[in-house]
């Protein structure tokens, strides 16, 4: 077991080469090797020594690092990994274990959609590629994968546009291995970067040869992006993939005549609806669900707060004391070439506009960012689509550079104006299009067409100019100072290097020697009098990028993943249906998920905003993407069904709470007031002037008295006449179905602590009941007299609908996919080879 990652990624590689050989383009053995090198660095460990590719000793259970006197190995800046992005997984391998749609979480706050939530990834087929593994190592095979494919699809797609072996090379490893995918690596924003290659070369593949294969590559790759888990980045693929397809389309031969062009443009929009309909069971929901987020309620104030005063604009997690420390739209762009002037998120100092990773990620190394900008000047030749990330790459930064008049214009666009971050992570557009640049300006100095030592020299003290004036102008800080001055020199001493060797004056060769040879060979790339100078750039890139971004994902032991602590195996015996609420730093919200115990906390930034309402008078900060409890005691967690409080080992005692279990890490307390999750409360109040969430506030009992909304024909204050003489028997609590026995005396509400999205319905002897809502955003129902089975179950809302448009575009496929092999376009052919040395 401990080495089976390793020789299952090196199985879907494999697969992948074969699949390549026989139906695209080869990769050549030598490029193969390459990558294998490059990862095998990365992420050895990971694959071949049983460890695990998270952080996961900065959450240990419910111990934390200082407990124990040991500073955590981890990347404290990924917590989100560990209490957010695994936890999601682990819940739908929970459900797909047990036979079910994973649809709902019930155990985080009071319950929120798993299916609807993007980072869930469900149908991400990069994270399904890992499903035969345990959590623990499927984790780090997702990861390589996307590595993998990026590389892979890029060093293509650059061959495609007629670059030689070496220059495309250069390329793919100033991307793959740049700051936007391994900063961003185990997210599923990582998914991102990761597919946008792949996107471009379907679109390519299509152009040129329109095969059946090409048009189901270019299906797979757009669902695969759609269903990939974020998003903002995927929009931003999606308009690089439309720009780069109008690119394409207007560069066909004049000659072709306007159908035939139309066909394939029908053909990519053809594609492009069979992969949304495909991936509609995902996106659907997920519509429907981003609207109830506090994202959305934080975005929507963002907009507002930008459209009063865009120069007021800060990215959405800063703190206001460092909103004073802020240099300006400089120092966001030093960043770009400077990924550690700043600090780094990492090592806890950092003193740039939001962390180490957003600020960064568009850092592909010194050698392509000189090359890159070497491509801006004048050129006798240029590539295919060149001109394109010409003009893209200083759009980018632009926007990404928070420039208040840009901003502003930005946010009054639909959908842009939807990103938390104001579009910050339209540096994946910028990191992919200083990599294609550099590649492109490498071939051409490769076929002795590039600028002169003054123009390489020049572009070197520019570059050097503005890694040593951020260094240097950045606050110093004593923790930090060594590995500063350290990573200048790095950066500097790349650069130098790189100016070295393209300053080394070109052996004669003929233009595009060494370029694609067609499809089905390798071509001759590694035979060209310069390619050993090429070769060493990319050695020279590689080295960089592996010394700057291999702390980012450091690989820990296996016994660090979610040890289970004695009070982690006390809860999980005694705990039952009931929920826990962990104070200060006590299991981290959403981590106790993976131990199948149910939190009243949320770490998300999907979370109900109107559940963040509710639990507002307990928690610190109704902002914060994370939930922090404020008050150990408080009527809220009788109506949320807390029973255990868990508790930092220093609090000795918290009145009216009885102390169950104590050890080192932690203490924990019982509740005795804890209602189920369904409940009958004795009395009713209409909602009037006071808001809710102050009406729950005040409330000191939620089995005595219940809010809903005013109904129409009922009175506003009600109490059950005889309330001794109901009663309700839960039979079951799953994550997505509840059921009971209910015996009922009179009419009366049935109140619960599940939060209704739209998608909970009552059942009563199997009959559909109306429902409303009470306390707030928790299901509730009128009960009638008697004695009946009731079931509350719960179907995502816009599933069944995206069904629907999954079945047909399946169909649709099924029916194009027996259309007789004629091509639908006339393909246009690849520029011819070259003859070799």
């Amino acid at each position: 077991m401990i080495l089976l990652p390793g020789p299952y990624l090196a199985f879907l590689a494999f697969l992948l080469d074969r699949a390549l050989r026989r139906w695209w383009e080869p990769v050549p053995a030598r490029v193969w090797a390459a990558f294998g090198l490059v990862l095998v660095v990365l992420f050895g460990p990971a694959l071949f020594l049983g460890r695990v590719l998270l952080p996961t000793d900065i959450l240990p259970g419910v111990a934390q690092p200082q407990d124990v006197g040991e500073e955590p190995r981890g990347n404290v800046l990924q917590l989100d990994l560990v209490t957010q992005i695994v936890p999601l997984q682990a819940e739908v391998r929970r459900a797909v274990r047990a036979g079910e749609w994973p649809l709902w979480n019930d155990l985080v706050g009071a319950g929120m959609p798993l299916l609807a939530d993007p980072q869930s990834q469900t149908f991400e087929p990069l994270v399904l590629a890992a499903l035969p593994l345990p959590l623990p190592a499927a984790v780090g095979v997702t990861a390589v994968l996307r590595v993998t494919i990026a590389l892979v699809f890029f060093f293509l797609l650059l061959r495609r546009q007629g670059l030689s072996v070496e220059a495309a090379l250069f390329g793919s490893l100033a991307f793959g291995l740049g700051g936007f995918l391994l900063l961003w690596l185990n997210w599923p924003i990582g998914n991102s970067p990761a597919l946008l290659p792949l996107v471009l070369y379907a679109l390519v593949v299509t152009a040129e040869r329109g095969a059946r294969r090409d048009f189901l590559l270019l299906v797979a790759a757009l669902f695969s992006l759609l269903v990939g888990g974020h998003p903002e980045t995927a929009l931003y693929v999606a308009i690089v993939g439309g720009l780069f397809a109008l690119s394409r389309l207007f560069r066909r031969p004049f000659r072709e005549r306007a159908g035939e062009r139309a066909r394939l443009a029908a053909r990519w929009a053809l594609a492009g609806a069979i992969a949304c309909g495909l991936a509609a069971p995902a996106l659907l929901p997920a519509a429907r669900l981003i609207p109830q987020s506090l994202r959305h309620h934080r975005v929507e104030v963002r907009n507002e707060r930008i459209a009063a005063d865009p120069s007021d604009f800060i990215p959405w997690e800063i703190r206001r004391e460092r909103k004073e420390q802020t240099l300006g739209i400089e120092k966001r762009v030093v960043a770009v070439f400077a990924p550690n002037a700043w600090g780094n998120s990492r090592y806890g100092f950092y003193w740039g506009d939001s962390n180490s990773n957003e600020d960064s990620s568009a850092f592909v190394g010194g050698a392509a960012m000189l090359a890159a900008l070497l491509a801006f000047l004048p050129a006798a030749r240029r590539f295919r689509e060149e001109r394109l990330f010409l003009t893209l790459a200083p759009l980018s930064l632009l926007i990404a550079a928070h420039i208040p008049a840009v901003t502003r214009v930005v946010v009054q666009l639909p959908l842009l104006n939807q990103s938390i971050t104001a579009n910050r992570r339209l540096l994946l557009v910028l990191a992919f299009s200083l990599s294609y640049l550099g590649a492109c300006a490498v071939e051409r100095w490769r076929d002795g067409e590039g600028p002169g030592r003054v123009a390489v020299l020049a572009g070197a003290a520019i570059l050097s100019g503005l890694i040593t004036w951020g260094y240097l102008l950045s606050a110093d800080v004593e923790a930090l100072r060594n590995l500063r001055w350290f990573w200048m020199g790095a950066q500097l001493t790349a650069i130098a290097l790189a100016a070295l060797i393209l300053c080394l004056r070109p052996s004669p060769s003929s233009p595009g020697e060494g370029g694609r040879e067609g499809s089905g060979e390798e071509g001759r790339g590694g035979e060209g009098p310069n390619a050993w100078k090429v070769i060493a750039l990319c050695g020279l890139a590689a080295f960089e990028l592996i010394v700057i971004h291999l702390p980012a994902n450091p690989s820990l032991p296996r016994s660090t993943y979610y040890p289970t602590t004695p009070a982690i195996r006390f809860l999980q015996e005694n705990a039952g249906g009931s929920r826990i609420a962990g104070l200060a730093n006590r299991l981290l919200p959403n981590a106790s998920a993976v131990y199948g115990l149910a939190d009243i906390r949320i770490s998300n930034p999907l979370k109900p905003y109107l559940y963040v309402q509710a639990v507002g008078p307990v928690s610190a900060s109704t902002r914060a993407t994370e939930h922090t409890l404020r008050k150990a005691e408080h009527p809220l967690f009788q109506l949320l069904g807390v029973r255990w409080v868990v508790a930092p080992a220093r609090m000795k005692s918290i009145p009216g709470l009885r102390p169950v279990f104590h050890d080192p890490t932690a203490r924990i307390f019982e509740r005795d007031q804890a209602l189920p999750r369904l409940f009958l409360p004795a009395a009713v109040e209409s909602a009037g002037e006071t808001p809710w969430p102050q009406w729950l506030a005040a409330n000191p009992d939620f089995a005595a008295l219940a809010l809903v909304a005013p109904v129409p024909g009922r009175p506003a204050a009600w109490a059950a006449a005889r309330p001794n003489e109901s009663a309700l028997r839960i039979l079951a609590l799953q994550p997505a179905r509840l059921a009971a026995r209910g015996h009922l005396a009179e009419e009366r509400l049935l109140a619960s602590s599940v939060y209704q999205d739209g998608g909970w319905s009552l059942l009563l002897d199997g009959n559909l009941h109306s429902t409303l809502v009470a306390d707030g955003p928790f299901v509730a129902a009128w009960l009638p007299a008697g004695d009946y089975r009731l079931e509350m179950l719960y179907r995502a809302p816009g599933l069944i609908p995206g069904l629907v448009l999954a079945a047909l575009a399946l169909s649709g496929l099924g029916a194009w996919c027996l259309i007789p092999t004629r091509a639908m376009i006339r393909a246009t052919p690849p520029p011819p080879p070259a003859p070799s040395a």
